[in-house]
């Protein structure tokens, strides 16, 4: 078990990356935000602390995806593989 794990989800739109919901132990525990309609792939990006005075931990996964593989090839060519998020240099 974690001492601390946070997840913000990310939606690639082709207006670019916008952020989704938040779970995790800030913010009373979650802050949903809604899924845009126009969105062709959502990745879940993780903040862990394993333990007290430990590295933090960095990672995330594809949660959804559309079918259009070539929109998406487009839209992460453009906009890039994940966004600039402050643990993604990690990664």
């Amino acid at each position: 078990m974690s001492l601390s794990k946070e997840c913000q989800e990310y939606h690639l739109t082709p207006r670019g990356w916008i952020m989704g919901t938040f779970t995790g132990d800030t913010l009373g525990g979650i802050e949903e935000r809604p899924i845009p309609e126009d969105r062709v792939l959502t990745i879940a990006c993780y903040d862990e602390l394993p333990a007290a005075f430990s590295k933090p931990y960095y990672h995330y996964e594809v949660i959804w995806k559309s079918d259009d593989k070539k929109l998406i090839e487009k839209l992460i060519s453009k906009w890039g593989e994940k966004p600039k998020w402050f643990g993604f240099n990690e990664i």
